[in-house]
């Protein structure tokens, strides 16, 4: 499941930082039987690494082993599949094509999408062939439509969350909306109420989408409903959790809200336990709840799009500051912006890779362990979650031994409860262990968050960003390339690090070559609104964001036509220009307010007769 999670993400990952430029890598039968040949190349490694196991069960190999191998290989092929994903998007260059359909590109939801269902297209293959290895394992009946569909109804549930964010982020683009929610805190605000409320309300849709029934009114039920009782814990509903046909050996908890919340069992393992082991599983599903593991989960995501918003360009900006990687991107024929989109996602997937795998794995481990503990607490020994996880191990085939990232394996887990049953310190000291390590991530990704933000608007990144910006634009240069946004990227660039006559005299000839260029005017005129004498020009500056703004009133254009306006002692004007960029919903929303608090402050000291520097100017 996890693993599956780490892959879904990533898969949204490389879609959205990929861009696809102006004109395809190749024509479009080109790219269709290219990526039909790379999808049948994937067919056909699936269908021979299990073919490989399937000579293997002639070999009488333990199940254990058998297991083992058959983990591995899925792994493997996940990874493959993500890979082949990889191709498609930065090699054939898909999205230039899907980006013709209707509102693909002002989307969120439809490109990540259809990210995900290429995933799963992969994905799909490989449970194809890994069936007849998985009956074998599991001495499973389910039939093979039944096990593909299972595959996709879990990882949809688990897709929920996003889909449902995408959606609200795609609408809100449509509707007008407060211009709060437009700054980075609103749209931090909103992404954390919208999670809160999944987390709280979608449970009953999770179950749903999974085909959770109610667990019939037994005998059996009527004890584990009286157990819940006694342990004062609210439960929406007992349900029978039909994940690969029921027979799965496993249980779940959904939900945090009692009127919402739902124990899942599945049929195998209903069958498998007696009523007291039953009761030892809802007591370690009790745990996770009291002790707030949910809601530390939910916090644990947060947390990630916190950090990603506020060091990815950082970390992207530090590997592309690598020679070697440097010289590689620079040394393409021309710089394509694929190649960078390329280059740029393998620090993201890193950190996203070590972020889930070994943070929130470790957090995850150890939540599982101090579930184990509550339950411990709550039967008052420890032996009839001992033998249900003995019964689970020996029933499924899956070695006590056999390790995971997000829980400890099975050994481990009943020697813990063993050694916690013996001697109560061990209780004390893993919750002290546990709690730290909470207190000490919170911290630092508050710290990580704060220097991240803070250094981005240092001196020294922003010299780090526009060098690589120069480094990439002169080399385009240098190679001949005549194109006139280079030449206007080339002038912003140099005015940006001050270098006010490189930049006057580069701006100029590139507006001798396009005179209607509306970045180039655009450019020249903020250079003559903002930079100091001889290059201050209040009235050029004008004359010349006048100009660009007739061409493309866009909200860049509209803040330096208002800048324009207030240096030459008309803030007034400068205050109707400024409101017309906002209207348009511009990124960066943050800035174009406070231009607005600067225009309404000359407003008022104007009106007042007061003297300001744009008078003095």
């Amino acid at each position: 499941m996890y693993n599956q999670l780490i892959y879904f993400i990533i898969a949204l990952l490389l879609f959205a930082i990929q861009e696809p430029g102006a004109e395809p890598f190749f024509p479009l039968w080109e790219t269709i039987l290219l990526g039909a040949s790379f999808f049948l190349s994937y067919v056909v490694i699936c269908r021979v690494a299990f073919r490989r196991l399937q000579h293997a069960l002639a070999e009488d190999l333990p199940r254990s082993l058998l297991m083992l191998r058959y983990l591995a290989a899925q792994k493997r092929l996940s990874i493959l599949a993500l890979l082949n994903l990889a191709v498609d998007v930065y090699v054939l260059n898909i999205k230039y094509y899907l980006q013709r359909l209707p509102g693909f590109e002002q989307s969120l939801t439809l490109p990540g999408m259809a990210g995900l269902l290429l995933l799963l297209l992969y994905l799909a293959v490989m449970w194809f062939w890994s069936y007849p290895i998985y009956r074998h394992v599991y001495h499973s009946n389910l039939k093979p439509w039944a096990f593909l569909k299972g595959n996709l109804a879990f990882s949809s549930g688990m897709l929920i969350p996003w889909l449902l964010l995408s959606m609200v982020s795609d609408a809100l683009q449509i509707l007008r909306t407060p211009a709060f929610l437009k700054t980075e805190a609103g749209q931090f605000i909103l992404m954390g109420a919208l999670l809160i409320v999944f987390v709280l309300f979608a449970p009953r849709l999770v179950v749903r989408l999974w085909g959770c029934r109610t667990l019939p009114l037994t005998a059996e039920r009527v004890e584990l409903e009286r157990f819940a009782e006694e342990k004062h814990f609210r439960v929406g509903n007992f349900m029978l959790w039909p994940l690969f046909g029921g027979e799965t050996l496993t249980a779940g908890i959904v939900g945090m809200l009692p009127k919402w919340r739902y124990i899942l069992f599945t049929q195998g393992l209903l069958g498998l336990l007696n009523v007291d082991e039953l009761k030892a599983v809802i007591a370690h599903e009790i745990g996770h709840v009291r002790r707030y593991h949910l809601l530390f989960y939910l916090a644990f995501f947060f947390c990630y799009s916190i950090l990603v918003y506020a060091l990815s360009d950082l970390v992207v900006l530090v590997f592309l500051r690598n020679p070697v990687v440097l010289d590689w991107l620079l040394n393409s024929e021309p710089v394509n912006p694929n190649l960078l989109s390329a280059l740029t996602s393998i620090p993201m997937i890193l950190m996203l890779v070590v972020y889930f795998r070994y943070v929130f794995g470790f957090f995850m481990r150890n939540s599982e362990r101090q579930a184990d503990l509550y339950a411990l607490k709550l039967i008052g020994h420890p032996f009839l979650l001992v033998s249900s996880l003995r019964k689970i191990a020996f029933h499924s085939g899956q070695p006590e031994d056999l390790p995971s990232w997000h829980h400890y394996s099975i050994r481990q887990r009943i020697d813990f409860l063993l050694r916690a049953y013996e001697d109560p310190a061990v209780i004390r000291k893993h919750h002290q262990k546990y709690y730290t390590a909470m207190v000490l991530f919170f911290f630092l990704v508050a710290g990580l968050s704060t220097a991240g933000f803070g250094l981005e608007k240092t001196k020294v990144v922003r010299n780090w960003r526009t060098e690589l910006q120069l480094a990439v634009i002169e080399r385009e240069i240098n190679r001949g390339q005549v194109d006139q946004r280079l030449y206007a990227a080339y002038g912003s660039i140099l005015l940006e690090r001050g270098q006010f006559a490189q930049a006057e005299s580069v701006l100029r000839k590139s507006l001798e070559k396009t005179p209607g260029d509306a970045n180039t005017l655009n450019n020249l005129a903020w250079l003559y609104a903002t930079s100091p004498s001889p290059y201050f020009k209040p009235q050029a500056a004008l004359e010349l964001a006048l100009r660009a703004a007739a061409l493309e009133p866009d909200p860049t254009i509209l803040d330096t036509l208002a800048e324009a306006y207030y240096v030459n002692g008309e803030p007034g004007e400068a205050l109707k220009a400024i409101q017309q960029a906002i209207l348009k919903q511009p990124n960066k929303l943050d800035y174009f307010l406070n231009q607005k608090q600067k225009f309404e402050a000359a407003v008022r000291d104007k009106r007042e007769g007061r003297r300001n520097g744009w008078e003095e100017n």
